[in-house]
């Protein structure tokens, strides 16, 4: 029956976006099939809930066919010992929380922003990064399978052996690897994929303290060597400015309507008791080394900062004493509560909240769907070399160019490891108003043509924003070109994603 319902769809392609709902690889293929005899082309999501970076639009606006992957399996198979699971593009965040807590696993889900409706798959393909302990989600992956665009399927040669479990243990297999031509690409349709997951600790140490601008470049490098240290044991750290925190807090971009004036934001920052930047981080592992580590932060960070603590995660309560002995607010407490569930693994739409803070929706209506709420959002998501005097100047730059196009820098700097920082602003616009539209996607291509000549540049792009960055380059000379060409000589899978073919470069 569902086989049929994709080939009604197929057989009357209109001018308009075509969403099919494959169920298994056959399925997959028949498109494929489709679209090599009719030359035409397709785009795959896991679920489309790819908030700020694009969703479920193709990064080419010819392309007609949608291939939403949401109803293929979600969890496939799961080694509660070794907390490998084997998973298909069906499955959320939310999912995997209810199929572990279900079993009683004691396992972690790599949660991110994006709330319980994102996609475990889609956001490792995409190179997304979290803040459990194994905070870049691609370093997770021990092994994939793919559809290719002739039909045939992509395995690893220990799987192609019969060594099935093997493979799904150790990563790199023998001979090349090919599963990583596969993550921001358009090389094949991922159906499968085994990642390790964490398990979940008795105890997390959250740490957060307050800082002024003045002491961000001394902060930076002690947490640089905090972080080199105890790896594998901090999550990511993150450092977010008063208009990040405001925004997180309030829905004060109604009232500003634009970039915030230094002496509004001072009035902003007094009234809700807020530093320059925000600190937050967190701590895992056995209780020794956790004592350890929230010793050397508290000696390294000496006389920087001020409103410095540290909370466990089985000592929240509602105390007045302790509340004002750590500097937080009751009213904070449900946030602090809220913050460790993530922590610990937990999908949750609080951090959404973020990018309904220009819009008037009441919390009771809010669908947590930017693409039903009718909200705009772009993701800016740079990643920077672990070196105070361009973190400075990345700073002063961004400034200048969202004070230019009358909007707000609302800014976090995670710091991934000792070498690269990694720096999210949410780029928020009316999407009804056409020129607030055209405002943010230009605000965009200034932010880009600024990074390039800085020398850094987004992890990922937006699907709109995606051929600029494939014109730039000289594809015709790239490994990529040469492979898609052979994998894809009629161009039917994801046309401009991060890569060019012969057919495009010669329209």
């Amino acid at each position: 029956m569902h086989k049929q319902t994709i080939s009604r769809c197929l057989d009357n392609l209109s001018a308009s976006k075509n969403i099919v709902y494959p169920e298994n690889t056959e399925e997959i293929k028949e498109v494929i099939t489709y679209c090599n005899e009719n030359t035409c082309s397709f785009y795959p999501v896991s679920s489309g809930n790819n908030w700020g970076y694009g969703s479920s639009f193709p990064s080419d606006e010819n392309t007609q066919i949608v291939m939403n992957l949401s109803k293929m399996p979600g969890v496939i198979n799961f080694d509660a010992d070794e907390g490998l699971l084997t998973l298909g593009p069906g499955l959320t965040q939310e999912k995997l929380y209810n199929f572990l807590k279900a079993n009683s696993y004691e396992y972690m889900v790599p949660v991110t922003g994006a709330g319980p409706g994102a996609n475990i798959m889609g956001n490792a393909l995409e190179r997304g990064f979290g803040i459990t302990p194994i905070h870049d989600h691609v370093a997770s992956v021990h092994s994939l399978k793919a559809i290719l665009p002739d039909g045939s399927t992509y395995e690893s040669p220990f799987a192609q052996l019969g060594l099935s479990q093997l493979d799904k243990h150790h990563k790199w297999g023998v001979g090349p690897n090919f599963d990583y031509i596969f993550f921001q690409s358009n090389f094949g349709v991922v159906y499968e994929m085994t990642i390790k997951l964490e398990r979940t600790p008795d105890k997390i140490v959250m740490f957060m303290m307050s800082i002024s601008t003045d002491d961000l470049n001394d902060c930076l490098l002690k947490l640089k060597k905090i972080k080199e240290t105890y790896k594998g044991f901090i999550s990511g750290i993150n450092l977010m400015n008063t208009r990040r925190m405001l925004a997180m807090k309030t829905n004060y971009l109604l009232e500003e309507q634009g970039y915030c004036s230094e002496d509004r934001l001072q009035l902003l920052k007094a009234k809700h008791r807020l530093e320059d930047w925000t600190v937050m981080g967190a701590i895992y592992g056995p209780k020794g080394i956790r004592a350890t580590i929230q010793k050397d932060i508290k000696r390294a960070l000496k006389g920087i900062g001020t409103k410095k603590r540290f909370i466990s995660s089985d000592n929240i309560i509602l105390n007045k004493s302790w509340l004002g002995k750590l500097f937080v607010a009751s009213e904070d407490l449900k946030k602090i509560k809220e913050g460790f569930s993530i922590l610990k693994g937990k999908p949750s739409r609080y951090p959404l909240n973020l990018i309904y803070s220009l819009s008037e929706i009441p919390d009771e209506d809010k669908k947590y769907n930017p693409l039903k709420d009718q909200i705009g959002i772009l993701w800016f998501a740079p990643v920077i070399p672990y070196k105070v005097h361009i973190i400075n100047e990345y700073m002063t730059g961004i400034y200048k160019i969202f004070e230019a196009f009358h909007m707000e820098p609302m800014v976090t700097l995670t710091i991934q490891n000792e070498n690269i920082i990694a720096s999210t602003i949410p780029i928020l616009f009316k999407k009804t108003e056409k020129e607030k539209v055209e405002n943010a996607h230009n605000l965009y291509r200034s932010l880009l043509k600024f990074s390039l000549e800085l020398g850094v540049y987004p992890y990922r792009l937006p699907t709109i924003f995606q051929k600029e960055y494939v014109d730039r380059l000289n594809w015709k000379e790239s490994l990529a070109f040469k492979l898609k060409n052979k994998l894809d000589p009629n161009t039917i899978l994801a046309p401009n994603r991060y890569s060019k073919s012969e057919l495009e470069t010669n329209k």
